[in-house]
């Protein structure tokens, strides 16, 4: 394959998000020095270098905020961001204290009431910025965006560059973008008519589902094909479950992925439904791997018993973790803001779930794409009420009937590998990059 020079905007590669993930696992294999990624300085965190170690931050000739807000936003240098390969992107660490708190729990959340969120910064394209861009001379542009800001610079990166653009859709962001405040009518009907220029500008349209491709045909009118998140196989079929045995005495139901907007009450609700269970005399615990640093989540997870914090697990141990699991646990929140938030998308870890070869239990409403893929396809026991009751039910029946366990594994597994294999969905990624004139 002949690569082009590729430009990455909107997300930075990284390991704990699901966007960076699929993004990593979507480039593997492109030549290093033929890409290069530009993000705000306050996401450049935590970024992974063995796929791309070119990375412009875009800092504070770049990024702007209207006054007075520029006076107490953190400043960033614009340029290329140095990184040491031989240091591990750190863990994403817990951020604590008076000001974090006031800003993430008052002020952000005022300004998103207010709607002036979508108006206090723009990204421009400083002579800094074109400057690196003649040098990197990119051939093709990808996109991953979920703000006003990256839409609109979006838009002028594609009129300055006039290369060939890609547009990638992790989650149905624009139907929750501005669901509250005083202006929320006229903010919507804005970003959607910015959004719409965006993608008739762009020239291959992707999506993260079969569901959101459905949908955004009818909505914008454009054709998107669907990537998910491809899975190393060779890497995570040794660690398969084979066994369906368990010890009744300690059983595990394991949870691994972000916690935040969309899945929080689920993760609550199935630890108070563990908790119930548990008072009669089992033995179950909910074990939690996530990147999540809000204090409030975290501190609200400890007051269920049957929940364990697990430690920091780096992404080669995850198919021994999610192996030795008993039950993998897959939650979105029924709320109507989590339903058209999440509506459309399937999870990244969905398919290294399925490959683990461990049963998959599904707590999500009927109508979005991750229970109509695990139903319709029987690789997965499904709850789609928001009930206790449901949730105590399901787990006892799971636990109780090791066949039922063992004939989802296997379902899951083959699906895995026929839709998942990185290395048939990569090459038809990258071809598809690669052909764009």
């Amino acid at each position: 394959m002949i690569y082009k020079r590729i430009l990455i905007f909107g997300q930075p590669f990284n390991n704990f998000t699901g966007g960076g993930i699929t993004l990593t696992n979507l480039f593997k294999g492109w030549p290093k020095e033929k890409i290069g990624a530009a993000y705000m300085g306050h996401g450049l965190y935590n970024v992974t270098t063995d796929v791309c170690d070119t990375v412009y931050q875009l800092g504070e000739e770049e990024h702007k905020w209207i006054f007075p807000f520029n006076l107490i936003q953190r400043k960033f240098p614009s340029g290329l961001k140095k990184f040491d390969p031989k240091v591990p992107a750190p863990f994403n660490f817990i951020q604590t204290g008076l000001r974090y708190k006031i800003v993430t729990q008052m002020f952000y959340p005022f300004l998103r009431w207010t709607g002036i969120y979508h108006f206090l910064s723009k990204i421009t394209l400083s002579e800094k910025f074109k400057s690196w861009l003649e040098e990197f001379r990119p051939e093709l542009l990808y996109l991953q965006v979920s703000t006003r800001d990256e839409i609109v610079f979006s838009i002028n990166l594609i009129n300055y560059l006039k290369v060939p653009s890609i547009i990638h859709m992790m989650d149905d962001w624009p139907s929750t973008i501005s669901r509250q405040g005083l202006f929320k009518r006229v903010i919507t009907r804005r970003i959607d008519k910015e959004l719409r220029l965006l993608l008739d500008k762009v020239d291959l349209h992707l999506s993260i589902s079969d569901a959101m491709s459905v949908e955004y045909l009818s909505r914008y009118n454009k054709r998107f094909i669907a990537f998910h998140n491809p899975i190393e196989t060779e890497a995570w079929l040794p660690h398969c479950k084979k066994e369906f045995t368990l010890q009744k005495e300690d059983i595990s139901i394991l949870y691994s992925g972000r916690i935040g907007m969309g899945i929080t009450d689920s993760i609550y609700e199935f630890g108070s439904a563990i908790d119930s269970i548990n008072r009669n005399g089992n033995h179950i615990k909910l074990h939690i791997q996530t990147p999540t640093k809000d204090e409030r989540i975290l501190n609200q997870l400890k007051k269920y018993n049957c929940i364990v914090i697990n430690p920091f697990a780096a992404l080669e141990q995850l198919p021994g973790i999610f192996s030795e699991a008993d039950i993998l646990l897959l939650a979105n929140d029924f709320s109507d803001h989590a339903r058209d938030y999440l509506k459309l998308s399937m999870p990244t870890k969905a398919s290294e779930y399925m490959i683990s070869g461990t049963p998959v239990l599904v707590y999500s409403p009927e109508e979005t794409a991750v229970t109509k893929f695990f139903s319709g396809n029987e690789c997965g026991y499904c709850i789609t009420v928001q009930d206790q009751k449901t949730i105590i039910r399901a787990i006892q029946f799971l636990i109780r009937d090791e066949k039922y366990r063992e004939k989802i594994s296997g379902k899951a597994v083959e699906l895995a590998k026929s839709r998942f294999s990185a290395v048939t969905v990569r090459k038809a990624f990258q071809n598809l990059l690669i052909d764009l004139n």
